[in-house]
């Protein structure tokens, strides 16, 4: 059987710290199941193996509202379970569709991060957006989740162009949501979100979603406190030669994987592995900086690096310099 190709798109996920071999197979799988709803993906990393360059191929929804609504769900699933399975932080960008003809070469313009690409495509303009996201996380920091649907309709009946802005609700609920409720996961929320019927009856298909949201939301606990997440940030920068891991750290705290991620994001604006490594390499600097003897192996694991070679690569990627370079360059 043939199949339809209504689209071609480049995709590229950058890691934020160099990746090791498992986790490159693991990303390469995770971007082949979180993008399989829209059509198949051929994925390679570059020589560094740290950026992952993503061939897509739509071949679901003909629309192009459709494909672009449906392309952020699963660009924020990748991100999920990069951030969380993997414990990687990274940065998704999204390219421009192709014809569905057209050769990948023809890709020169430049990929945007999603969400300045999102901001850019969303059938509902910038101003009105943040309106409604802030309309909607007051819904939901109330726990009125039930007058969801309610606004959202009201909306819908004096927006110029109804059809599509339904496909701009999807996000901006779910964004919304998670400014509480970081414990939930894409798919939590996603459950009752039907995208094939989205296609015949968009407003339908919006609406039926938030009348079933408001039983998952009651499930999921009020947003939790940021002193958990104080404790691990003072742990880290007291001692960050520990096996630190978002993994051990959330079920030490009782949180979720997820709820761990969010609230760590939301607390310090960065992802968790990223605030490790910036942590670790400010440390390797002090080392290397303060005129005193170390060798290689024990600024290694000073800052929480038994294998050298990896700590070299990470090394050189935060601060362009090997650690034997920048030790000369600071004596």
């Amino acid at each position: 059987m043939t199949l339809t190709t209504y689209a071609r798109r480049l995709l590229r996920w950058e890691a934020d710290v160099p990746l090791m071999d498992d986790q490159r197979t693991a990303l390469i799988a995770a971007a082949r199941d979180a993008f399989q709803p829209l059509g198949p993906v051929e994925a390679s990393f570059d020589e560094q193996g740290d950026s992952l360059t993503l061939r897509l191929r739509h071949a679901r929804f003909p629309a192009l509202v459709q494909r672009r609504m449906a392309l952020w769900l699963c660009a924020q699933t990748l991100i999920e379970t990069a951030s969380i399975a993997l414990a990687q932080a990274g940065t998704m960008l999204i390219g421009s569709e192709l014809p569905s003809d057209a050769d990948w070469s023809a890709c020169v313009q430049p990929l945007r991060e999603i969400s300045d690409w999102w901001n850019e495509v969303s059938p509902i303009p910038g101003p009105q957006a943040r309106r409604h996201r802030t309309q909607l996380q007051t819904i939901v920091k109330r726990r009125q989740y039930n007058t969801l649907g309610g606004y959202v309709s009201r909306e819908l009946r004096v927006a110029p162009e109804p059809g599509l802005a339904c496909y701009a609700f999807v996000p901006l609920v779910i964004e919304a949501i998670w400014s509480q409720h970081a414990d939930l996961s894409l798919h939590a929320l996603c459950a009752g979100l039907n995208l094939d019927e989205m296609t015949r009856r968009p407003r339908e298909a919006l609406l039926a979603w938030l009348n079933v949201l408001p039983s998952t939301l009651r499930r999921s606990p009020s947003a939790a406190t940021a002193a958990p997440i104080d404790r691990v940030i003072a742990g880290i920068q007291a001692d960050c030669s520990l096996p630190y891991s978002q993994q051990n750290l959330s079920r030490s705290l009782g949180l979720t994987p997820a709820y761990f991620c969010r609230l760590f994001l939301e607390k310090t604006g960065q992802h968790f592995s990223t605030f490790l490594t910036r942590t670790r390499m400010e440390k390797a600097q002090s080392l290397l900086s303060d005129g005193r003897e170390h060798s290689l192996a024990e600024v290694s694991l000073a800052c929480g690096y038994p294998n050298k070679s990896y700590f070299c690569q990470v090394f050189k990627k935060y601060t362009g310099l090997t650690p034997g370079e920048y030790e000369q360059r600071s004596k």
